[in-house]
């Protein structure tokens, strides 16, 4: 649980204020009782809560920006241990762990250190964030998650319906129950989109784009098939399907191994004048140049000896280039030379039994290959289908188990609404109610009841049925959520509150001065920070003042 939050910048009457210390239950900020200081730090407060939780919030307040950057110490403690951290304002995506006298031991990214709360609290579940689950139930003004008619969701209710469905079924620990089903319906997905995918690159054909057309291939087949027969009969003796497949083969083998040659010729070609330029080199030796002034008697050969010289200098850098293309040259030709003798094989091993024309093999395979484009077609348009019905049943399949798991989670929040709805209405009024449809799609509202008041008191009071219901360690309310709300019943969800004892409940909250006598009792038992106004705000002033008043 959380134990402990220090600050330096906390101050009361130009003094530090103590650490704040909680306890398990309810903890209570507790700001004027008759109501007359407002902007004094309760809400506050409560984001700072939220962000030793692991939230950034508090970044964005008012605090950082009029007080700079700062430094939030606080304490956890589980099974009897205290674990003592820092976090400041200026470096949030890292928790330091401190010792007893806040000086900085070790230090963490902020997704290990929710990781590691998530662990501690038993929140590791299957499918679960701690950090995006417990920030929907921190109910603080700025956090944008107090759209009462979208209670499960966050970004005032503009979270989508699916993800927010996807929490709740991974917190009440029924993730596991449905994975298999998500599983195998994300594998024909994505099936479906590598089928789509080879479609755009024409990896494969393009299906047909009906049942129409689907079967004007299979008539066009038919017609194709016949005269591919009609040709193979039209000789002195029937002709099969294999005899001209074979003679094709052959053919196909024939031209393979005139190509290969050619490339051979080629490479062998460039490796002859890359030996030549090796052994004779590129440029004229000295005796090249005595033997041209037999000729040429007249000419400036102590010029051309220096060019001479010169060019030497480059033949060494040559001879290293040469050397390297020769080796690269060789490789490539013994690869080539590989190629050729396995098609010589192929060659020796194929003997057709028939010798065909040329013009009828061409008319065969012009055949064979429309033939072949619209089997292929069909075969997409089947394959499509087969997959759009994979697609289907892994859906239904799906469907209906997410449906079993959203009713046992509904009927679970709603049996504990009723009951503390119940209590704090003293049985007089409806209770809210959930209604998830499917997995992207709910409702939630009180039956008869679109006041302010009761779809605040609602909303809070899902907080508490999956408080109670789940592994969920913490809750938040801030004083925004009471305001409206008649002061009986916010007496007696003080006193439901009060009954939680070993998880934790934060609440802010002021104007209790005509909350029934019992309540302001809990109030004062469990409030662990009061606030008031100017030197009593929890910063110790309030920069609203204008100066010198």
């Amino acid at each position: 649980m959380l134990r402990e939050i220090s600050c330096e910048l906390f101050k009361e009457n130009k003094r530090q204020r103590p650490p704040v210390i909680f306890h398990k239950g309810l903890n209570v900020v507790l700001g004027s009782i008759p109501g007359k200081a407002a902007s004094i730090g309760k809400s506050t407060m409560l984001l700072i809560i939220d962000f030793v939780f692991g939230g950034n919030t508090y970044l964005k307040s008012e605090p950082v920006r009029e007080l700079g950057n700062h430094t939030i110490y606080f304490v956890f403690s589980f099974a009897g241990k205290d674990y003592r951290f820092a976090r400041n304002t200026a470096d949030a995506k890292r928790v330091f762990k401190v010792d007893e006298n806040n000086d900085p031991i070790d230090s963490m990214e902020i997704k290990e250190f929710t990781d590691w709360l998530a662990k501690k609290y038993d929140m590791d579940l299957p499918g679960l964030s701690f950090r995006n689950t417990v920030s929907r139930f921190f109910r603080i003004y700025g956090k944008n998650n107090l759209n009462e008619f979208r209670p499960l969701q966050m970004r005032g209710g503009n979270e989508s319906q699916k993800d927010a469905i996807h929490v709740l079924v991974a917190l009440y620990n029924m993730y596991s129950s449905i994975l298999a089903f998500e599983e195998q319906l994300h594998l024909v997905e994505d099936k479906i989109d590598a089928f789509k995918a080879a479609r755009k690159y024409e990896f494969i054909p393009s299906a047909v784009d009906g049942m129409g057309k689907y079967q004007e291939n299979i008539v066009a087949i038919r017609e194709l098939e016949e005269k591919r027969d009609e040709l193979c009969n039209s000789g002195s003796r029937p002709i099969n399907e294999a005899e001209v497949e074979e003679a094709n083969r052959a053919n196909e083998i024939e031209r393979a191994y005139t190509d290969i040659r050619r490339v051979v010729k080629g490479k062998q070609d460039d490796l002859h004048l890359l030996e030549l330029n090796l052994q004779r080199g590129i440029y004229p030796t000295e005796a090249d140049l005595k033997s041209l002034a037999e000729f040429f008697p007249e000419a400036n050969f102590n010029k051309l000896m220096d060019i001479e010289s010169f060019h030497s200098k480059i033949q060494g850098i040559l001879q290293e280039e040469l050397e390297s293309a020769k080796q690269k040259i060789t490789v490539e030709l013994a690869s080539l030379q590989e190629q050729e003798e396995s098609i010589r094989n192929a060659m020796s091993e194929i003997r057709p039994s028939m010798t065909f024309t040329q013009e009828f093999l061409t008319a065969y395979s012009v055949l064979e290959q429309r033939i072949n484009k619209l089997q292929d077609e069909n075969n997409a348009f089947d394959q499509r289908n087969k997959l759009q019905e994979e697609k289907k049943q892994a859906n239904n399949r799906y469907q209906e188990q997410m449906k079993f798991v959203l009713k046992e989670i509904e009927a679970t929040i709603n049996r504990k609404m009723e009951e503390i709805n119940d209590y704090i209405t003293d049985d007089q009024y409806n209770a809210p109610h959930l209604t998830i449809s499917k997995f992207d799609s709910y409702d939630f509202e009180t039956p008869k009841d679109s006041g302010t008041s009761t779809n605040y008191r609602g909303m809070m009071i899902y907080d508490l049925a999956v408080l109670d219901t789940t592994v969920l360690p913490a809750i938040a309310h801030d004083s925004i959520l009471f305001d409206p709300m008649p002061r009986p019943d916010m007496s007696r969800m003080i006193e439901i509150y009060n009954k939680e004892k070993e998880k934790q409940i934060f609440i802010a909250i002021d104007k209790t001065l005509n909350c029934s006598e019992e309540a302001q009792s809990i109030i004062a038992k469990q409030t662990v920070i009061k606030l008031e106004n100017n030197e009593q705000a929890l910063f110790g002033d309030k920069w609203s003042r204008k100066a010198n008043r």
